[in-house]
């Protein structure tokens, strides 16, 4: 028996490392979504596999008290979050999360498990696992990435960013994943007790990811980088000369609040830390805020960010970037998750924050020399992980080494090193494997969904009846399949309509807006085709639908006057011209609303 349960604990960590390295490199470009949907797969997978694993670990875990404490944060987490998705009012979205992020319901519940199965497998005797999935991950990353620098790439992206997206799809996540990768390389680098091959590669792979990230030319990876840095020179100060490290450690502080205010256009540094996506991540945090005051206790619905963004936006948001430029995350995990889940989600995210932080302090307080530079190593990425989230979102491919090194944190602290081998059985794997299959069967699902939709986007105009009669058969398809992602059956009503099929356009909206009367896409396109047709009367409810979810939106504002113009309503289409003035009075908008309806 303790022979089996060695073997599932080994293999538990290697689906731990290896499936949590698999979320941040697996892409798959033949897919309409190539890097969230496949790793949400990944994660689905390997979370699955290892939440049974997790389950029989409970019993034996409870006894020792700092794994004690990351399970009851966990579990937490979880019936929060389970009360929040139940009382959702959109549960495909709540329980998958929106199109191209996924982050909902599922995919935290996952991530609560790579904590936990993190927390009881990882301890500084057996790091070097850890270590090595690290630097395999960040050496993939990294190179692909330098590579993309020098326009080498094997796949032909359509990109509009700085072509250092590696393997995450956006510069930004880039940068910040690799920055956590640099930390734990350079740890791994100075660690004199560590094998030599393994301190040179590290050393290396520090050097690529620091080149990289400056060649994604994103400000917070260098940031995070020399945090996370400037955290282990700390550690390894204070071993040498503690008083010299008690003043290097002001010297930081100070450094940190002048960079902080730099970054908000303020003070000495502006020059080098202000950005205007700042600003823009400053409209995001607002009208989050917004959802939370008005959502205190079970927020919007988890994931469900962008469907009240338009709502709780200011007017110098919409006027700043145009209403039709909005954004499905806060870019603040704090403020996402108060927004979309409410105070108690809150309030158990910052308990389990806490918590891991003070397990770090105490690791660093129990560990010595080498030891503690190695413990100190591993919190100073996650503290590096902690503060991109500031300033960022949950993406899955660098969420999820927060949530393994959060657990690998409290992991560390504890004194218990046999607390991971306990008793187990056969029924492990059995239930185990059960839920992986399952999770096969429904990413596979979700692949062919993908797969078609890639295929409708890719086809151009029909040149005759035949080219339309096959291509209305294309766009169908993805209506066929059992889950429905809301924004591909926009896609799919999108096409219909293209090849000239407005009726059944017209019905797989209207199902949208009954299942989401929220949905702002579907809403939008269906009262664009009520227009086309001429069908004013149809038009103007869908528009002043879409004037509630969006109130500073001009361009509706002046389309709803003139739908209102047009079906006989002058009175009403004069009414646009005072909400339009209300917030956008020098817009092209107002003078084309009065030159229009104020005759």
């Amino acid at each position: 028996m303790a022979t089996t349960s060695k073997v599932q604990n080994r293999s538990a960590l290697n689906w731990l490392l290896w499936g949590g390295s698999l979320v941040t490199l697996f892409i798959w470009s033949s897919l309409h979504d190539p890097f969230n949907a496949p790793k949400s797969w990944v994660l689905s997978i390997a979370g699955s596999w290892l939440f049974g694993w997790v389950v029989f670990q409970l019993k034996d875990q409870w006894k020792v008290a700092p794994l004690k404490g990351a399970t009851v944060i966990a579990g937490a987490y979880l019936l929060v979050m389970s009360i929040d998705f139940i009382l959702g009012n959109n549960k495909y979205i709540s329980f998958f999360g929106e199109y191209q992020r996924r982050t909902g319901y599922i995919s935290y519940v996952l991530l609560v498990v790579f904590f936990l199965a993190a927390s009881y497998l990882i301890r500084l005797e057996n790091i070097e696992r850890l270590e090595i999935a690290v630097l395999v991950t960040g050496f993939l990353t990294a190179i692909y990435g330098f590579f993309q620098h020098f326009k080498i790439d094997f796949i032909h992206w359509n990109n509009q960013y700085n072509p250092v997206i590696s393997t995450l799809g956006n510069p930004d996540f880039a940068a910040a994943a690799m920055s956590i990768f640099l930390i734990i390389s350079f740890g791994i680098s100075i660690q004199s007790k560590n094998r030599l091959w393994l301190r040179v590669f590290a050393g290396l792979n520090s050097l690529l990811l620091f080149i990289v990230i400056i060649f994604s030319q994103v400000r917070q990876g260098l940031i995070t980088s020399v945090l996370g840095l400037v955290i282990i020179f700390i550690i390894w100060l204070y071993q040498k000369q503690k008083y010299l490290s008690y003043g290097f450690i002001f010297a930081t502080f100070l450094v940190g609040v002048i960079s902080i205010l730099g970054m908000l256009n303020k003070g000495p540094l502006i020059n080098f830390f202000y950005k205007s996506s700042v600003t823009f991540r400053g409209d995001y945090w607002r009208a989050g805020w917004r959802m939370f005051v008005h959502h205190p206790i079970f927020g919007v619905g988890l994931d469900r960010y962008g469907a009240y963004f338009r709502q709780y936006r200011d007017a110098t948001q919409s006027l700043r970037r145009g209403p039709g430029l909005v954004s499905n995350a806060a870019h603040d995990i704090p403020i996402q998750l108060a927004a979309t889940g409410g105070i108690l989600l809150l309030l158990v995210y910052l308990a389990m924050t806490i918590f891991i932080a003070w397990r770090g302090l105490i690791s660093l307080k129990r560990t010595q020399g080498a030891q503690q530079l190695l413990a100190g190593t591993i919190f100073a990425a996650w503290i590096a992980y902690l503060a991109q989230s500031l300033i960022s979102i949950d993406n899955l491919a660098i969420a999820i080494w927060g949530y393994i090194l959060g657990g690998a944190v409290v992991g560390i602290s504890t004194t218990n090193q046999n607390s991971n081998k306990s008793k187990s059985s056969i029924s492990q794997p059995l239930l185990s494997g059960a839920l992986a299959f399952a999770f096969i069967v429904i990413s596979g699902i979700f692949w062919s969904e993908q797969s078609s939709t890639k295929q409708l986007t890719s086809l151009g105009n029909p040149q005759n009846q035949s080219e339309a009669a096959v291509y209305k058969a294309i766009s169908q398809k993805p209506l066929s399949f059992i889950f429905k992602e809301p924004t591909i059956e926009v896609i799919a009503a999108a096409h219909l309509a293209q090849v000239g099929d407005f009726p059944d356009a017209i019905t797989v909206l209207k199902e949208i807006t009954i299942k989401d009367p929220r949905n702002y896409d579907a809403l939008d396109f269906l009262s664009r085709i009520y227009e086309y047709q001429k069908n004013w009367t149809a038009a103007v409810p869908i528009r002043e639908a879409i004037t509630k979810l969006d109130p500073y939106n001009q361009i509706n504002l002046l389309q709803l006057g003139e739908d209102y113009k047009s079906s006989g309503d002058t009175t009403a289409a004069k009414g646009t011209i005072a909400l339009i003035n209300a917030f956008a009075p020098d817009s092209s908008e107002a003078k084309q609303a009065l030159k229009d309806f104020g005759k």
